[in-house]
């Protein structure tokens, strides 16, 4: 089985620029989009390292993003989204 080689970043930055790309797609880097204080659609993880109803711990190619809150649910998790409800009181990122 052979193993892909990934470009250096600054070749990917510069690919991505060239061909009109977003930067979140072309990097891989997480992309974080919140409904309020309701929801919360993570993209481009790496995988769920914890979860709780206070607390989810999730990998991404930047480093572990930690959602704080109540009552929190994990409503779909799919192989590049995953998606939690409930109430959201704080989101700490770039944690190693």
């Amino acid at each position: 089985m052979s193993r892909r080689r990934r470009l250096p970043v600054r070749i990917q930055e510069s690919l991505a620029s060239f061909l009109e790309l977003p930067q979140d797609a072309a990097l891989d880097l997480p992309k974080i989009t919140l409904f309020g204080n309701l929801k919360l659609i993570l993209e481009n993880h790496r995988g769920i390292i914890a979860y709780t109803s206070e607390a989810i711990r999730i990998s991404t190619t930047l480093g572990e993003i930690k959602i704080n809150g109540k009552n929190m649910i994990l409503r779909h998790i799919k192989s590049d989204l995953i998606t939690v409800e409930g109430d959201i009181r704080g989101i700490e990122y770039g944690l190693a």
